[in-house]
């Protein structure tokens, strides 16, 4: 009787997981063409199943090639989409704090979003321009 009750439970969870997916893909898709516009390729992209699904993507660019001053105008229209605006007020954070650094070399940056509860946010700067795994710098929640 225990076991069917927890099978009953885990059936129960199932339709909100999948939900719970296709609203953060659809986020994902939604932020994706700006990304794009802006540099950034997506470089791998990974889903987790569980009792919190969540949706992982790393996304690079060349840090020379984002026009930093163009972030206010796509916070400002694309206000609506909270995923992408909580992603550009990280980059703007990320850029200021490089700023504030002085000049290191750091030729690349890498994005790691987490789509999930709660939504999380990676920024580093890289010596090349794309590499596997960046070191965070700044991290922010959405």
């Amino acid at each position: 009787m225990e076991f069917n009750s927890m099978l009953n439970k885990a059936r129960d969870l199932a339709g909100p997981a999948s939900e719970t997916v296709s609203r953060l893909l659809d986020e994902f898709n939604a932020a994706i063409p700006v990304m794009q516009a802006l540099g950034f390729s997506v470089e791998d992209i990974q889903v987790t199943m569980g009792l919190l699904p969540e949706i992982s993507a790393k996304l690079t660019a060349e840090a020379a090639k984002i026009d930093v001053k163009a972030l206010d105008e796509m916070i400002k229209t694309k206000s609506e989409q909270k995923t992408l605006v909580a992603v550009l007020k990280a980059l703007q954070t990320a850029y200021n704090v490089r700023d504030q650094l002085g000049d290191l070399g750091l030729k690349g940056i890498a994005i790691d979003l987490t789509l999930g509860l709660p939504p999380k946010i990676s920024i580093g700067f890289l010596k090349g321009k794309a590499a596997a795994t960046p070191p965070a710098v700044v991290t922010a929640s959405a």
